[in-house]
């Protein structure tokens, strides 16, 4: 991250502020900015503080999607609940747009959620499969029943399968 410059308007703002501004240009346009920093007493361009969001706010965003990217690479695919396989998604996607991401940091993200794909496929190939058995052992019990008359068990047979 660049240092300010000593003669930048920037400087007019405590650490707080600053804070506060990176926060702000999250949510807001550079003209909504600089009518809120116009109220604090610094007046600037819009091209300022588009410049300054790119010098001075990326790379500490840059860096804090890092730092959170390396802590869930450590995270196993399997374990991974479908909210934090959506962050994984979002973090594989802003780290592809940094120009300054880690390639190899960007491979673990993109295997990790890779990984976490097949597990939820797997998940949902083992929800099935369990339905289907369940069904096949309801359906192999009407047929056992000796108090279902043929036609009932027909009738049972083609409620449990959906048949109907």
């Amino acid at each position: 991250m660049k240092k300010l410059r000593k003669d930048s308007k920037f400087t007019a703002l405590s650490e707080e502020q600053r804070v506060e501004l990176a926060l702000y240009l999250e949510a807001h346009t550079l003209e909504d900015t600089q009518a809120w920093l116009a109220a604090r007493g610094v007046k600037v361009s819009t091209q300022s503080i588009s410049e300054y969001y790119r010098l001075h706010v990326l790379p500490g965003k840059w860096q804090r999607m890092a730092a959170t990217a390396a802590v869930l690479s450590k995270v196993e695919g399997e374990s991974v609940t479908d909210a934090a396989h959506r962050a994984v998604a979002q973090r594989v996607f802003e780290l592809s747009t940094d120009p300054q991401a880690d390639p190899e940091l960007l491979a673990k993200f993109y295997k990790l959620m890779n990984d976490g794909q097949s597990t939820a496929q797997s998940e949902r190939k083992l929800r099935l499969l369990e339905a289907k058995a369940a069904a096949a052992d309801s359906a192999a019990a009407a047929i056992k029943d000796k108090t279902l008359s043929p036609a009932e068990k027909e009738a049972r047979i083609k409620e449990i399968f959906g048949l109907n």
